[in-house]
C-alpha cells in the first residue's frame, strides 16, 4: 500500500526570483484559465485531446516551458471532471511541479525549478521536520505555492510503502470529545480547557473585527483563521503522535470512535454549537489513521452510538447512567468512573469483536457494526 504525504518547504528567494516567480504563477494560471475554457467549448475534458488542441497555444501565448504547459493542462482536466469545480476560475496562487521540471538538493538544502523564463535555485527556510523527512529522498512531484502575505512554499509530495500491519496484540480504545479531546481505555486523557480558553479569546477577537468592518479588521480576521488553525492542528498532531506511540510500544490496534455524519445527528443549545462543531475531529482523526497506517497499525473503527450511555461493566444500557457531563454511574450494578474514560473502555470492547481494518476512518457510509457481536441497544440517535 502507498503512503502519499505531502511536505510544506518554506522558499527564501532573492528579489528577482520573487519577480519571476510572481510571474511564472500569473502565466500558469491564465493558461489553466484558457484551456478551461478550450475544454467547455469542446465539452471534453480528455487530456489528450485538450494537448492537441491547446499545446502549442500555451507555449507561444504564455511562454510556458514544455512540462508546465503539460502540467497546465493536466490540472485543467482533473479539475473540470469534480461537478463542484466545472466552472471554477484557476487563481494565481499555485503552479504544479513534476519531475523534469524540479528537483531537489540535498546539500545545500535548494530547490531547482523551471520558471517563466529561466532555470532557478531557490534556498529554503527548512525546519528539523522538514530537513529529517527529506534527507536521502529524491522527491519526483511538488507544487510551488503563494500565501496571501506574499510567502512562497514549495509543497512537496513523497511516497513511501507501508508496512503490512502486524497481528495485534490488544485494542487501544479511544473516545473523542469537546471538554477531554481524547481518552483512552487506562484512563489516559486529553483535556481541551486549555483548547478551549485560546478558542473563546479567538471568538471574542473575531466578533470585534467583525463588528468593526475595517480593511485592517478584515485582514486581522485573517490572521485569527489562519492562528486558530495552526493552533488545531498543532493540537491533533500531539495527541495522534501520542496515541500512536502507545499502540506502537504495545502492540495494539486503535479503536476509534466513527464520528462521520454526527454534526447531522446531533442537537445542540446554541450556546453550545460552535464548541461542538468548532473543533476538526476529522482532522484528528485522518492524523491518527494515516500515521498508523506509516507504522503498520491497525486501526479499527467503532460506531460511537450510546458508548456513553452503556456500563462498561455490566452492559446495561439507560441514559440515566450518566450523571452528568463528567460522571457515570450504572443504575444497575452501581459502577462508577469519568464518563469518558467509561466510553473509551466501550469502544475498546467493540474493537476487539470486529474484524480490524486499516484504512481511512471517514471512507463513505458504511454499518461498522454489521456482522458483529454487537451489544444491544445500539439503536437510536445520540450517544
Amino acid at each position: 500500500m502507498k503512503i502519499v504525504r505531502t511536505i510544506i518547504c518554506t522558499l527564501a528567494p532573492t528579489a528577482e526570483q520573487r519577480t519571476e516567480l510572481d510571474a511564472t504563477l500569473v502565466a500558469f494560471a491564465d493558461a489553466c484559465n484558457f484551456t478551461a475554457e478550450v475544454a467547455r467549448s469542446m465539452h471534453s475534458t480528455n487530456k489528450v485531446t485538450l494537448q492537441h488542441t491547446c499545446y502549442q497555444a500555451l507555449r507561444q501565448r504564455f511562454g510556458l516551458s514544455a512540462n508546465l504547459a503539460i502540467r497546465a493542462i493536466a490540472r485543467v482536466c482533473a479539475a473540470l471532471k469534480v461537478p463542484v469545480k466545472m466552472h471554477s476560475v484557476f487563481a494565481l496562487t499555485s503552479a504544479d511541479y513534476d519531475a523534469r521540471i524540479f528537483s531537489f538538493r540535498e546539500w545545500d538544502w535548494t530547490f531547482s525549478m523551471t520558471l517563466l523564463h529561466s532555470r532557478a535555485y531557490l534556498a529554503t527556510k527548512l525546519g528539523h521536520y522538514q530537513k529529517r523527512q527529506l534527507q536521502g529522498r529524491l522527491p519526483r512531484s511538488a507544487t510551488l505555492a503563494k500565501r496571501r502575505d506574499g510567502t512562497f512554499f514549495v509543497h512537496v509530495v513523497l511516497t513511501d510503502t507501508a508496512p503490512e500491519p502486524a497481528e495485534p496484540d490488544g485494542v487501544i480504545g479511544v473516545d473523542l470529545g469537546i471538554k477531554n479531546l481524547a481518552t483512552t481505555d487506562d484512563g489516559e486523557n486529553f483535556s481541551g480547557d486549555a483548547v478551549e480558553a485560546v478558542r473563546k479569546r479567538y471568538g471574542r477577537m473575531r466578533r470585534t473585527c467583525q463588528k468593526t468592518g475595517t480593511k485592517s479588521a478584515k485582514r486581522k480576521l485573517q490572521t485569527i483563521r489562519l492562528r486558530e488553525s495552526r493552533m488545531q492542528a498543532n493540537e491533533n498532531h500531539r495527541i495522534s503522535n501520542r496515541l500512536i506511540a502507545k499502540a506502537k510500544d504495545t502492540g495494539s490496534a486503535i479503536a476509534c470512535e466513527d464520528l462521520a455524519g454526527i454534526g447531522d445527528r446531533i442537537t445542540a443549545r446554541k450556546a453550545q454549537r460552535s464548541r461542538l462543531k468548532g473543533w476538526a475531529f476529522y482532522q484528528l482523526r485522518t492524523f491518527i489513521t494515516y500515521k498508523a497506517k506509516r507504522e503498520g497499525i491497525l486501526v479499527v473503527p467503532v460506531d460511537p452510538r450510546h458508548t456513553s450511555r452503556t456500563c462498561s461493566a455490566c452492559g446495561h444500557c439507560e441514559k440515566r447512567n450518566r450523571k452528568s457531563r463528567d460522571a457515570f454511574v450504572c443504575r444497575q450494578c452501581g459502577y462508577a468512573l469519568p464518563a469518558d474514560w467509561n466510553a473509551a473502555k466501550n469502544i475498546k470492547a467493540r474493537g476487539e469483536v470486529m474484524h480490524p481494518v486499516v484504512g481511512p476512518v471517514d471512507a463513505g457510509p458504511r454499518n461498522p457494526v454489521e456482522g458483529t457481536n454487537k451489544p444491544r441497544h445500539l439503536s437510536g440517535s445520540g450517544s
